[in-house]
């Protein structure tokens, strides 16, 4: 159970529940007061119903918003509200890779193939292909990461590209959460 707050709460609004609570069945008025929270929960949620069917008749792109995918080849996914799919490297690969001087992408319109490159990053040192988590086609190249490659460095959680999947969701199936991703650079470091 979580910590306890205090809160203030009009004098008037106190003089009210303690006279409630004198013709209740209530021992205290904090029993009182979590009676009344509780009961005031219950009918907001009753009242978010609606809310809550329309939501489990969502697509199942939007019921995935927001969340971020990871490939073992270090390529975040994450979800976009029309069922696009942003991606970008993750902050241990860009890390690895010291200072990023140059970006190049697949162009807009181009398809790309799951465990297949969509682009290159270069380093002083090396050069990294990066490659999709996903199959679809490239409908947005970030070009401010293209025309200064260094904000990767600042915010690795940039994205690089937005893909639109094809119809096809099993993609996401073999890509890990943040504590698999995790866990799995703690076994390859070992």
């Amino acid at each position: 159970m979580g910590k306890w707050k205090a809160v203030r709460v009009k004098q008037e609004l106190v003089d009210q529940a303690k006279k409630e609570v004198a013709r209740s069945d209530c021992k205290s008025l904090s029993e009182f007061v979590s009676e009344a929270i509780q009961q005031r929960l219950q009918t907001l949620a009753k009242q978010r119903v609606p809310e809550y069917l329309e939501r489990d008749r969502a697509p199942p792109a939007q019921a995935l918003q927001g969340q971020v995918f990871y490939s073992p080849k270090h390529v975040w996914a994450q979800v976009t509200s029309k069922g696009q799919v942003r991606l970008g490297i993750t902050e241990y690969f860009q890390g690895q890779l010291r200072e990023i001087v140059n970006v190049r992408t697949y162009e807009v319109g181009e398809k790309v193939s799951r465990d297949s490159p969509f682009g290159v990053l270069e380093s002083w040192w090396f050069t990294h292909d990066l490659y999709s988590p996903v199959d679809g086609e490239i409908i947005e190249v970030n070009k401010r990461i293209v025309e200064d490659p260094f904000m990767l460095m600042a915010a690795p959680s940039t994205w690089i590209v937005r893909v639109q999947p094809e119809e096809d969701s099993s993609w996401m199936k073999d890509l890990l959460n943040l504590q698999n991703y995790q866990k799995s650079l703690k076994a390859n470091a070992a």
